[in-house]
């Protein structure tokens, strides 16, 4: 997070580059990548992510601002 120059651009860019980067496929390819030999990752995992990651942009950043300013 720190390439923004302030606090109102990283609170308006992050939930759009979050809901653009943090996919089902992204997770799929990040964890066959690391998957031992001859294993992949079970699709009940990836609609898992899926479904905790779907419309929270904004909470990332609210929990951001949580930790470091409040």
């Amino acid at each position: 997070m720190g390439k923004y120059a302030s606090w109102n651009e990283l609170e308006k860019n992050v939930p759009i580059s979050y809901k653009e980067k943090a996919t089902p496929e992204s997770y799929r390819t990040g964890m066959n990548g690391i998957a031992p030999t001859g294993l992949k990752v079970k699709e009940g995992r990836v609609n898992h992510y899926r479904d905790g990651v779907d419309g929270k942009g904004e909470i990332v950043v609210a929990g951001y601002k949580r930790a470091m300013f409040e």
